[in-house]
């Protein structure tokens, strides 16, 4: 398959040195595990920051749960005072994470929608089950461009699924070894969801990123894609979709991780509630019945056909 030379072009929401530096073949520091299974191994998900006045936080019911913030709750969230209002940021080193991901009333309700969602769920059950990456479409209100997006997203996926291999791990090579979570595998998948979904509206700013769910026209949908723990790899309007532009990012989440360094990769995290460490052991014992733990090193071949 051809590769493009322009996936700078590509991924024009990132950081445009950091992109040719990740996507550098040679890279001395690099290693052979692939992109999506590196973050998903190594990238714990930055926190987000939740601002309020000291009382917003200490009112119950909010205040219980704020107070079960913590590193075993799984919710990459922190919470800082603020005297601008309720506003919630993109982790500091996201290029414009000075813009609110959301500003409002910090109802009960309101707490539950910021940090968790059934499509985030989603997100989180299919990563765990193995998908390389997850391609988020978010449905505006044009049927035709929906359908359009989808069954493009949807052939183009299911022919470089079975036409795509992984890299060739050495099994004497340490860096070679692959953590615990699902079986090792090229899987993609679609996920639809409408932009007129009340539940989901927290995370159609997230998946927009730093540069604001109003830069997609809400009549249009916009795709996005998701890998490792809840990482988001740039978010880009319907009709910059074609076959080459999914085949370069599938090419780059398939492809040797040649930088390691989570900062110097394009993208930002998704705000989920989930203990991704423990979720992995589990995900590990699902996918050996020997119930082993123990970092595994595998040798992939590409599959020939689509199941």
């Amino acid at each position: 398959m051809k590769k493009s030379t322009s996936i700078r072009r590509l991924l024009w929401g990132c950081c445009s040195a950091t992109v040719t530096l990740t996507l550098g073949a040679s890279a001395a520091f690099g290693c052979d595990v692939p992109v999506f299974r590196y973050a998903l191994d190594h990238w714990p998900a930055d926190p987000f920051r939740l601002e309020a006045a000291p009382a917003v936080f200490q009112a119950e019911p909010l205040a219980s749960e704020i107070r079960n913030l913590s590193t075993g709750s799984g919710l990459n969230l922190q919470t800082a005072v603020g005297t601008n209002g309720t506003r919630l940021f993109f982790p500091y080193h996201v290029r414009g994470s000075e813009n609110p991901a959301w500003e409002g009333k910090l109802s009960l309700d309101a707490y539950h929608r910021l940090t968790d969602s059934p499509a985030r769920q989603a997100l989180v059950k299919r990563i765990l089950s193995g998908d390389s990456a997850v391609w988020v479409l978010v449905e505006g209100g044009q049927t035709n461009a929906n359908e359009a997006a989808a069954q493009l997203l949807t052939n183009r996926l299911r022919f470089l699924e079975s036409a795509t291999g992984l890299p060739r791990l050495d099994p004497n090579d340490p860096d070679s070894q692959v953590g615990p979570g699902p079986k090792l595998k090229v899987q993609l998948s679609l996920l639809r969801v409408k932009r007129s979904d009340a539940n989901e509206v927290a995370l159609f700013s997230q998946l927009a990123g730093p540069a604001g769910l109003s830069s997609f026209p809400a009549d249009q949908p916009f795709v996005a894609v998701v890998f490792g723990r809840g990482r988001v790899l740039g978010a880009w309007q319907h009709d910059r979709l074609n076959e080459s532009f999914i085949e370069d990012v599938t090419h780059f989440l398939l492809g040797s991780c040649s930088c390691e360094v989570k900062a110097q990769n394009p993208g930002w995290d998704l705000l989920l509630s989930v203990d991704w460490d423990e979720a992995l052991k589990k995900a590990s014992v699902a996918a050996s019945p020997s119930g082993s733990l123990k970092p595994e090193t595998v040798v992939i071949q590409p599959r020939e056909e689509f199941p």
